[in-house]
């Protein structure tokens, strides 16, 4: 029997909308000893997505859903302490699927080596996680064209802040919707994007259509409802839609209707097209340098919205439901 053990949250029960204390339980288990090609990482950061509720959801998802009685499943970085692997030999680091755990058992298939770094946290968040998912879904599905006219939803979340300045970096118009003043302002004064609104306090179709007078060549799409409608109504001819995220209907218990300027997709003869990051591993180690080689050259940036301790993992987890994040959530253990 193993002597290590582990603190790990628990898939509980299904949640009516956002995640509870009833959703996920805390405690203490064993972990198993290990077998060959397996290693033991101590966890230094959780990464906290979007995706993690449609994870517990009964919905027919991309991938199987986390089922009620397993850990909670998440995206971790972290220095391995034990290991039976030479690709993770003791005190190197490695990041990958894992669980929300302080501590988790990995192999080849869940994990790749990942750098040491000084700033490990800013270096997870922008090379493992939101800027793969930025970079191809803009490049490789949305087929970016310098000097376009780009808007995002949710730009001030990890992924839309890398998507407004890989963006800006090809020359294009960047509009960015976010849910604050402060979000907004932000957005163009501190990432020196063309324009942002307030999807809060304005009429989003009506700015977008001043913001956009000529039309929108690319919407990379994170919310979804009514915002995704705005972003149709604008859409030029030949336009291409990404769809990246819901978020809006996450923690929806109904089916939700629209959009309703669906007729688009013809009128403006449009295209639109949903990717998952992990369809498209085969193309980690050219986006892996593009990012290292833009963060580098001072391009890239993100800012971090870090919660210490995995016991606040949930209420942590439910700020990108309520807009409450600026940037990437990241649990830090402490």
């Amino acid at each position: 029997m193993s002597k290590h053990t582990a603190i790990s949250w628990f898939f509980n029960e299904r949640p009516n909308d956002v995640f509870t204390t009833e959703t996920l339980t805390l405690r203490e288990h064993a972990l198993t000893d290990l077998l060959e090609g397996q290693f033991r990482v101590k966890t230094h950061y959780l990464s906290l997505d979007a995706t993690n509720r449609v994870w517990v959801s009964d919905w027919d998802i991309y991938m199987d859903p986390v089922r009620i009685g397993d850990p909670m499943r998440g995206f971790v970085v972290g220095k391995v302490i034990e290991s039976r692997n030479a690709k993770f030999p003791v005190g190197s680091f490695a990041s990958g699927m894992g669980s929300w755990s302080n501590q988790v058992v990995g192999d080849e298939t869940s994990f790749t080596p990942f750098p040491a770094q000084e700033n490990l946290g800013q270096a997870f968040a922008v090379t493992s996680i939101a800027g793969p998912t930025a970079h191809v879904g803009l490049h490789h599905i949305g087929e970016l064209q310098d000097n376009e006219t780009v808007v995002v939803s949710g730009a001030a979340g990890a992924v839309g802040l890398m998507v407004c300045q890989m963006a800006k970096r090809k020359g294009c118009r960047v509009i960015g919707i976010a849910g604050s003043d402060d979000k907004c302002r932000m957005l163009t004064e501190d990432f020196g994007i063309d324009a942002a609104i307030n999807y809060k306090t304005q009429d989003v179709t009506e700015a977008l259509g001043e913001a956009c007078s000529d039309g929108i060549d690319l919407c990379f799409e994170n919310v979804g409802g009514d915002i995704l409608d705005a972003s149709l109504t604008h859409m030029r001819d030949f336009g291409r839609v990404v769809i990246c995220g819901l978020i809006s209907s996450y923690t929806e218990k109904d089916p939700v209707p629209g959009p309703y300027m669906f007729r688009n997709i013809i009128m403006r003869r449009l295209s639109m097209r949903g990717f998952v990051i992990l369809d498209y591993m085969d193309l980690m180690p050219k986006v892996q340098a593009d990012l290292g080689a833009w963060v580098k050259a001072g391009e890239l940036r993100l800012p971090l919205h870090v919660v210490d301790g995995l016991e606040n993992a949930v209420d942590a987890v439910n700020l990108l439901y309520t807009g409450g994040n600026t940037g990437k959530v990241l649990v830090r253990m402490v």
